[in-house]
């Protein structure tokens, strides 16, 4: 039993030491991936150097070096490869207008009929000239691409999200801070940690249900760069929140509240630029079975002041708005177009639009 155990052994070991020395070319790689790390693009082109053996026992050819991208180029010598002997391919990269992270491929055939795949990665530092027009705002380490985040039309109850991309522009990795967020806005920074070179994402989601005005509703909150930045970003927050009439059912819809106003249009007629400041109402009635609620009348011009003499109208009733005109706060402008938004929960005409006009 022992004599067939040696047998055994002996005969592994022999085909072991045959395979040891493979048929025909045969290219072995010292190294088949190459990070160079982060680097500025002001570089421009960037080399390395992968190296294979020949462990075969005929010349070794390369037959075709290709990259998955033109930004790579692999070049190698056409010359055979004794064995025993090194082949070597280069491979350059153009980092010129690519800021950020990149991966790249290059496949090597050689005449063993084998094909073999070569990795090169790293992570340009953008140069300011190719940042501009990706990432226009400049904040220290950090680049932006706008400083504005806006979540569209939101219906009450719902969320909606937004994003602003960024870049780290710097040679260390930074950490960047969101401060002074408003109640209803949350912001995660994906990743936390920025290493030099690469981009990320300001990631905010806004929740209508924590917020208690309607309309338009704009806000601001604070970028920090990093944690011992001294530099500081504002960032306006934009969101249009409505009411939610789906869940209404038809007997509901014929019981709601019907919003009125007694005028669509208020004319100041000729405005005296030094004048005293001129008082006009209108009233907002309801014409519904249900309680007509005035979730906001706001107007965005600063000429003009609104005072609301109730919130709630029952059926057949009235609100009076009162509207003050500053002539002195209109501007430079030789006309007045003002405008006032009224927001109710009359499903059929949950907005409602008021014009203030006049000449100076």
């Amino acid at each position: 039993m022992r004599r067939i155990m040696r047998g055994f052994t002996a005969l592994i070991s022999s085909l072991a030491a045959l395979a040891a020395v493979a048929s025909g070319p045969q290219a072995t790689w010292l190294e088949t991936t190459h990070d160079f790390g982060a680097f500025s693009e002001e570089l421009g082109f960037v080399r390395c150097t992968f190296k294979a053996i020949n462990t075969g026992d005929e010349p070794l050819i390369v037959v075709s070096a290709r990259a998955n991208c033109g930004c790579t180029k692999p070049r190698y010598d056409a010359e055979p490869t004794a064995p025993g002997d090194t082949l070597t391919v280069s491979v350059a990269y153009d980092a010129k207008g690519r800021p950020g992270r990149f991966e790249k491929k290059v496949y090597v055939v050689t005449n063993s009929g084998n094909q073999s795949t070569l990795r090169i990665k790293g992570t340009v530092i953008g140069a300011s000239n190719s940042l501009k027009g990706r990432y226009p705002v400049e904040a220290g380490p950090m680049r932006m691409v706008n400083t504005v985040m806006p979540f569209g039309e939101v219906l009450k109850g719902h969320t909606s999200g937004s994003v602003i991309r960024a870049y780290n522009h710097s040679s260390d990795t930074i950490r960047p801070q969101i401060k002074n967020a408003p109640g209803y806005v949350t912001v995660i920074v994906q990743p936390e940690e920025v290493p030099p070179g690469e981009q990320f994402v300001f990631s905010a989601t806004a929740s209508s249900g924590k917020c208690d005005l309607w309309g338009s509703v704009t806000d601001s909150l604070t970028i920090v760069p990093d944690t011992d930045s001294d530099v500081k970003v504002n960032v306006s927050t934009v969101m249009i929140v409505r009411e939610d009439f789906s869940g209404l059912t038809s007997e509901q819809r014929a019981k709601a509240p019907k919003m009125v106003t007694d005028t669509k249009v208020i004319d100041l007629g000729r405005i005296d630029r030094d004048g005293s400041p001129q008082t006009r109402t209108f009233t907002i009635g309801n014409e519904g079975d249900s309680p007509l609620i005035i979730r906001r009348a706001d107007t965005p011009d600063a000429a003009l002041k609104l005072k609301l003499s109730t919130d709630k109208v029952k059926k057949g009733k009235k609100a009076t708005v009162t509207v003050t005109v500053d002539p002195s706060a209109i501007g430079s402008t030789e006309l007045l177009n003002a405008r006032i938004t009224i927001i109710t929960n009359d499903p059929d005409h949950p907005t409602t639009m008021v014009r203030v006009v006049g000449q100076l």
